[in-house]
């Protein structure tokens, strides 16, 4: 089957070329007027100039990569062409093209969002192969409300159909059903393992370096691999190129300041590179002095972006972007932890030809935690720490304004380190490292986009993926062969007796896995404004997140596949339809999705996941299957714009021995979820947002009952998540005071209301024995069920200005 794929794609190259042998190339950069960033998705469209009219029938069109690069196949002649993108003014230019033609242009940004500019990006929306892809720019973002004052871009795509969180509490996401380790977070190709600074209540991502959010949810490009549920490609601002710019913001929890500025000489058309560093830090520790409850506490975080660029000549670029944060909470006496993410991107960008266009990255990325056991006479520091260090080479040939070839590979090599104990303040505690765990994965892929007589878009590709398990290791055997075994007697799982052991030399292959990942997407368009899609993907996930909570947390263990566990692997179908409303000032899209997953991991009852080297002694294996429908209603015209957006949807596994082997509710299994979205800019100084949440309650697993042994109180449980938490609901507000337009000060007030009617949302239940009556401690044998909520009501204030 993939000799005749690969066949098929080489023949359609080869026509492609030889159709285009009398064409010539015009190509260039499209950037930012204003401060000489790139354009990323800006539209350029080709029309014919013939006795003083434009002719329809010879439009061309295409759209800028992720360096703002565009090349488009024409005949020699004399042309319009437009250049446009969405929030920025509509450009115009005439000239004759006889030859190849370098053309770089800069369009500026509207003071006001025109009809026309929502117009194209319906257009785009219809005539776009993607499917089940949604875009934020940070400019959005940050209009929206925001809890304490902190614009937040996964809060933000929470918003999206088909996104969801465990909790108002939790930065940690869910997409169509999927795990939080079933997200692919990129930060300028860097992977970020654990998004969330104060333990889920914001995200790692500061807006003020951020320049564009893209998350895929289907239709997921060749190009990337490694998860099963969705890519969420984040790309940080690559700088001013005129002049100097800063951007600050004081607010409750956090200051942030960012600061941009040229490279080099500033000629026209700016510096030849440009540079970003952008800063922030919490400091509610500041005031712990201030209550002798509070003494010693520890609770904050801090981060730092950093990303420059440099054009060596006409063809050649570099760029070097990177990122370090880090987080600390401390109770004196008790517990304290810290954790952080470190990841570095130095990419290379070259033009070999005006089709040619190659890039290649080498990515560093780290994540690691300590927790410190700080009880008087214990005291230990436990760390983990998983490192990557990755290599992406890219190839893009435009063949012509109908066909896209993109070629390349990447190979990532793993090293984690489960857990190091050392004992701290001279405790008796023994040191003791668990084994170090080494992997190697690789891809390859070819991705084809191509348009058929204009109304049928396709985009088509091949990956092949590969896993190596690698020594040095020492491994377990068993007597029975596996590590646990299934009682149907008792329902249980048991552990088998341990046999002999293997060693592993370093770099000797321990187990392999590798699998092709068909990718598919296709768009046909029933009139100018209305179209139908159609999107498949195959995704291999080799690592795994071993967690029993429902969101991320900073004590989270990852583990490569191996010689007990398998990779998981998804299909997923889906298909829409797009259609733009009451000439375009309103959008509507509806798809359906069924991902059917393998292998996905779960834990088996009384699991003990962190203290346990032999992890494959907690864990087993199932299926899970996931499906549903989403709808997003989205207006861009006018003062008031927002969009509405609801989900309707099932997520389910099944497990033997879980649920007596029957499909039972995943962790992330939310019936329905139901977003509203509202912008207003006013013809005054003030702007006005307001979102209102729903979702109907998650699942959860309540004690069934309760019995005595050996004069001990033992809680027993029946069927995993067969109950379900309250439905969650709230209303966010938010207010900014922009200044005068004539003012020397560029300050700006941002005035928010998270949660305004006070809703205390359940984020778990526990039970109790109830403790005392009338007063009077007593053993009651009663029980009580407690809700815990994080928050209620949240105002907060911000001051944000330019220099």
């Amino acid at each position: 089957m993939k000799q005749i794929i690969l066949t098929l794609l080489i023949q359609l190259s080869l026509l492609s070329y030889l159709a285009a042998q009398n064409k010539v190339t015009l190509s260039g950069y499209i950037k930012d007027a204003a401060n000489g960033e790139d354009l990323i998705g800006a539209t350029v469209m080709v029309t014919t100039i013939s006795a003083d009219t434009l002719s329809k029938s010879s439009l061309l069109g295409t759209t800028t990569n992720a360096y703002g690069y565009y090349s488009i196949s024409v005949s020699p002649n004399d042309y319009q062409v437009e250049f446009s993108f969405i929030g920025y003014e509509t450009a115009l230019v005439n000239l004759t093209i006889e030859k190849n033609t370098v053309l770089d242009y800069e369009i500026k940004e509207k003071v006001e969002t025109l009809s026309e500019v929502v117009v194209n990006a319906n257009q785009n929306l219809v005539q776009t192969n993607e499917i089940s892809v949604e875009r934020l720019k940070a400019e959005t973002i940050e209009k929206l409300p925001a809890i304490l004052g902190e614009p937040d871009v996964l809060r933000s795509i929470q918003l999206l159909p088909g996104v969801s969180s465990a909790n108002e509490a939790s930065s940690g996401f869910n997409v169509r059903g999927g795990s939080a380790d079933q997200n692919l977070i990129l930060l300028d190709e860097g992977i970020i393992y654990n998004a969330s600074h104060l333990f889920g209540l914001f995200s790692v991502f500061n807006t003020d370096a951020i320049n564009n959010v893209t998350l895929y949810k289907g239709g997921i490009p060749a190009s990337f691999g490694g998860r099963l549920s969705s890519v969420l490609d984040i790309q940080q601002k690559e700088g001013n190129r005129k002049e100097f710019a800063g951007k600050a913001s004081v607010g409750l929890i956090a200051s942030k300041v960012a600061l941009e500025g040229p490279i080099g000489k500033v000629g026209k058309t700016g510096a030849r590179g440009s540079y970003l560093v952008a800063g922030r830090r919490s400091y509610a520790d500041i005031f712990t002095f201030l209550s002798s409850d509070f003494s010693g506490n520890r609770l904050y975080f801090y981060d730092l972006n950093l990303k420059a660029n440099y054009q060596l000549n006409e063809r050649n670029k570099l760029f070097l972007s990177g990122y370090f944060g880090r987080d600390r909470f401390q109770l004196p006496g008790l517990v304290g932890t810290f954790w952080g993410n470190a990841s570095g991107t130095l990419r290379w960008t070259s033009l070999l030809s005006e089709k040619l266009f190659f890039q290649t990255s080498a990515v560093y990325s780290n994540y690691d935690y300590n927790l410190d056991n700080l009880r008087s006479g214990s005291e230990l520091r436990w760390k983990s720490t998983i490192t990557n260090l990755n290599i992406k080479p890219r190839l893009t040939w435009f063949i012509n304004p109908n066909n896209t070839l993109s070629v390349g590979a990447d190979v990532l090599n793993y090293t984690f380190n489960p857990a190091t104990i050392t004992p701290i303040k001279g405790s008796p505690i023994v040191p003791r490292t668990f084994q170090s765990k080494y992997a190697v994965e690789g891809g390859a892929y070819l991705d084809y986009e191509q348009t058929i007589a204009k109304k049928l878009q396709l985009r088509y590709g091949l990956r092949w993926s590969a896993f190596w398990r690698l020594g040095s290791a020492v491994l377990n055997n068993y007597l029975t062969g596996t590590p646990l075994t299934y009682d149907p007697a008792s329902g249980q799982y048991q552990q088998n007796e341990r046999s002999t052991q293997d060693s592993y030399a370093n770099n000797e292959v321990i187990a392999s896995f590798n699998g092709f990942e068909p990718r598919f997407s296709a768009n046909y368009q029933l009139s100018e404004n209305s179209s139908i899609k159609l999107g498949y993907n195959r995704m291999y996930q080799y690592i795994h997140l071993i967690s029993n909570t429902t969101s991320p947390t900073p004590l989270d263990v990852w583990a490569p596949s191996g010689k007990f566990l398998r990779p998981q692997f998804a299909d997923q179908l889906s298909s829409g339809f797009a259609q733009g409303l009451r000439d375009n000032s309103y959008s509507l899209t509806v798809e359906g999705f069924y991902k059917d997953l393998q292998d996905v991991t779960a834990f088996i009852d009384g699991a003990d996941l962190l203290f346990t080297e032999d992890i494959e002694t907690q864990i087993v294996q199932g299926v899970g299957r996931a499906y549903g429908l989403e709808v997003q209603l989205e207006k861009n015209v006018g003062r008031l714009t927002g969009w509405l957006s609801y989900t309707l949807s099932r997520s389910e596994l099944q497990v033997t021995g879980i649920n007596r082997g029957k499909y039972f509710p995943s962790n992330f299994d939310q019936t329905h979820e139901l977003n509203i979205v509202s912008l207003y800019d006013t013809d005054s100084r003030w702007d006005f947002s307001f979102n209102w949440i729903y979702g109907s309650g998650r699942p959860v697993t309540y004690p069934s009952g309760r019995y005595y042994q050996n004069g001990l109180v033992v809680t027993d449980y029946n069927t995993r998540n067969a109950n379900r938490l309250p439905d969650y609901h709230r209303l966010d507000l938010s207010a900014t005071l922009n200044p005068r337009k004539d003012a020397k000060r560029q300050g700006t007030w941002v005035f928010s209301i998270a949660n305004l009617y006070n809703r205390q949302n359940a984020a778990s239940i526990f039970f109790r024995e109830i403790s005392e009556m009338n007063n009077v401690e007593m053993a009651t044998g009663l029980t009580e069920a407690v809700k815990l909520s994080y928050f209620g009501i949240v105002p907060s204030v911000s001051y944000q200005f330019q220099f």
